[in-house]
């Protein structure tokens, strides 16, 4: 049996449980699902976590209106790797899309969006990075799956910007089926690199009192992202001041935001809000010269990268809260299932619970208080592994040319204090040995956990795939490929 067989099985019978039948009869009454994901943002960066520029206001209202989980963690800070976990319920380590850039997900994992269209969904999706694009099958399940960076640049030059993903969403939302219900995932490629927001945004992130422009950076010998400096195929207006990056970055979220309350205007002119639950979140964060690593993000799994905004709004059905307890995008998947109707064992989906006790704040079945990720580049094979709770986080880098960033090179074990050090510059591991202890037991516990009980077949497993010149092009210009 194919593990996508034995998953179908899975879910048909909880489908029958919910009463319905293959597909579901649509039901007016079900609530919408709308996944809002901005690429690249990391929670720090927004006003509602604390940050000191007005960077998102509209984020902000839904986090004040709904629940906002403090300290959602991304499993793996690269966005293919990302989302695959969030839409299998699945880590990294078991579903295998870390092996290089742009491996496809397999056939054999049932993705959120063929289980929300087995409950009788319409799905319809508008994505912005390519690294998601239908050449990496992440349009499974999905109706239609609209790729914005493949379109024609904008009469001014623009292309791929928020603004051109609304304008796809809201065609899409013109021609859907107003009968069923609806799962709709909105990707935002802002603040991704290359920062370049609309300069009437930039402007006053340059003259506010945050922005200083002393710091200079190193300007590093080779083209991309490196450590100790910028890559000379980076510098923005030759600029080299850190302060121009980070207002630039900051702007980016800005005009993101702003696009976010129109299209949620536009849904609720349309009246498509009274009965949708909105969920808003990022695939990972970005390094801003924080730790000596500028302008990306997946090679270490420090919080920067790591922590992301993660909030659940449904006015009238969820009541405003902040759950400050760990928490992983793996548990998105059978939330949004098990609210759609879909009862799962034990709220219970792949690797992952339902967070809907915790809407509710009531602690979950499975409150061990742990997150776990993975980080590293594809070209290193042997990637960190890193575990935290409430307040130390483990990191395990094995591969010697990491270590020196994270624990010191030779020292494979990172600990940090999240509370006293959020910046986590003081390893702990030799001083607090019971702590680093109890966290290296859960990391090697959860690295050995298996995560189903079926194998996929080769079959299912796509190496190779066609990819169009629009996706290639994006990807370089993302600096995924060289």
């Amino acid at each position: 049996m194919t593990l996508r067989s034995n998953l179908l099985g899975i879910l048909a019978a909880a489908l029958a449980v919910a009463g319905c039948g293959e597909p579901a009869a649509p039901r007016r009454s079900v609530a919408n699902v709308l996944l809002v994901t901005v690429d690249t943002l990391r929670a720090d960066h927004l006003s509602a976590w604390g940050y000191a520029r007005p960077t998102s206001p509209v984020i902000d209202r839904l986090a004040a209106e709904g629940v906002r989980f403090d300290q959602a963690w991304a499993q793996w800070p690269k966005t293919g790797p990302s989302f695959a976990s969030l839409f299998t319920a699945t880590y990294p380590k078991d579903n295998g899309i870390v092996r290089r850039i742009g491996t496809p997900l397999p056939a054999g994992f049932l993705m959120l969006a063929e289980g929300l269209k087995r409950r009788g969904y319409a799905t319809h999706a508008v994505v912005s990075n390519s690294a998601v694009g239908r050449e990496f099958y992440f349009d499974q399940g999905f109706d239609t799956y609209v790729e914005t960076w493949k379109l024609p640049p904008e009469p001014d030059g623009s292309a791929n910007t928020a603004a051109v993903v609304n304008r796809e969403v809201l065609a899409t939302v013109a021609a859907m089926d107003r009968s069923r219900p609806f799962f709709l995932w909105v990707h935002y490629i802002d603040p991704h690199f290359p920062y370049r927001p609309p300069a009437e945004w930039l402007a006053p992130f340059l003259a506010d009192g945050v922005y200083e422009p002393l710091a200079v950076l190193d300007v590093a010998g080779t083209p991309h992202r490196q450590m100790g400096g910028i890559g000379k195929n980076q510098l923005l207006d030759r600029r080299r001041d850190l302060g121009y990056y980070v207002a630039a970055y900051d702007a980016e979220i800005a005009y993101a935001d702003h696009h976010i309350g129109r299209l949620l205007d536009e849904l609720g002119s349309a009246g498509l809000m009274d009965n949708t639950l909105t969920v808003l979140t990022s695939d990972h964060g970005e390094s801003l010269g924080d730790h000596n690593y500028y302008f990306d993000h997946g090679r270490f799994g420090f919080e920067s990268c790591l922590h992301v905004p993660l909030v659940f709004y449904f006015p009238g059905r969820i009541e405003p809260r902040v759950d400050r307890e760990p928490v992983e995008l793996l548990s998105l998947a059978p939330t949004i299932l098990q609210f759609a109707g879909v009862s799962l064992p034990d709220g219970a989906w792949m690797q992952a619970r339902s967070l809907l006790p915790r809407l509710a704040g009531e602690a979950g079945d499975d409150e061990d208080g742990f997150s776990h990720a993975e980080a590293g580049y594809a070209t290193e094979g042997r990637w960190q592994k890193i575990v935290r709770d409430q307040r130390y986080k483990l990191i395990f880098a094995p591969y010697s040319a990491s270590q020196r960033y994270i624990g010191g090179r030779g020292r494979p074990y990172a600990l940090y204090d999240l509370e006293a050090d959020p910046g986590e510059t003081v390893n702990l591991a030799e001083s607090e040995p019971e702590i680093f202890a109890r966290l290296k037991d859960e990391l090697y516990a959860w690295w050995i956990r298996g995560s189903f009980d079926a194998e996929i077949d080769v079959d299912d497993v796509r190496e190779e795939v066609e990819v169009s010149a629009e996706t290639i092009e994006q990807l370089k210009a993302l600096g995924y490929l060289q």
